[in-house]
C-alpha cells in the first residue's frame, strides 16, 4: 500500500485501485480511461473555479509517476500573470518567461501551507501536475 501526500496536505493510501483517506474527507471516482481520482471536499471549489487542475488528484498518475511519499516533493506547473512571490516550501526549478509558467517542487511536509499561499496569491492563475511521461 502506497501513501501519498496531496498538494493540499491531505494524506491518502492507494492500493488495488482503492483510496483510503487518512486525514481527510473526499470522493473517489474513475474516469473513462480507468484512472482513479480522489478529490478532497475542500478542493472542489478550486477545481471548479479553474485554479487547480483535476490531475493533481489523479492517484493513478501519481502512482505511475512514483510520486508517493517515498519522494519528499510534488512536482507542479504553475501558470502565473507576473513573477511568483517567494513561498517557503516551494522551489522554482524553471521559469518559462514566454508562456508565464513555472516548473516547481512543493515540499510535501509543507504542502498545506504552500497550498494556501498559492491559492491566495493573485499572480497564480492555475496549478497542475508536472507529469513524467514514459516513452516506450
Amino acid at each position: 500500500m502506497a501513501q501519498f501526500t496531496l498538494i493540499n496536505g491531505d494524506v491518502i493510501e492507494f492500493s488495488n485501485n482503492i483510496v483510503t483517506p487518512l486525514n481527510c474527507v473526499g470522493s473517489q471516482s474513475c474516469d473513462r480511461l480507468g484512472h482513479i481520482f480522489f478529490i478532497p471536499d475542500t478542493v472542489v471549489p478550486f477545481i471548479n473555479a479553474g485554479k487547480l487542475a483535476k490531475d493533481l488528484f489523479n492517484v493513478s498518475k501519481l502512482a505511475l509517476a512514483k510520486y508517493d511519499d517515498t519522494k519528499t516533493v510534488l512536482p507542479v506547473l504553475i501558470k502565473h500573470q507576473q513573477p511568483l512571490n517567494l513561498i517557503t516550501g516551494i522551489t522554482i526549478k524553471r521559469q518559462f518567461k514566454i508562456i508565464n509558467f513555472s516548473s516547481a517542487n512543493i515540499e510535501k511536509s509543507q504542502a498545506a501551507s504552500v497550498f494556501k499561499k498559492l491559492l491566495t496569491d493573485p499572480a497564480v492563475e492555475h496549478v497542475k501536475l508536472d507529469e513524467v511521461k514514459q516513452l516506450c
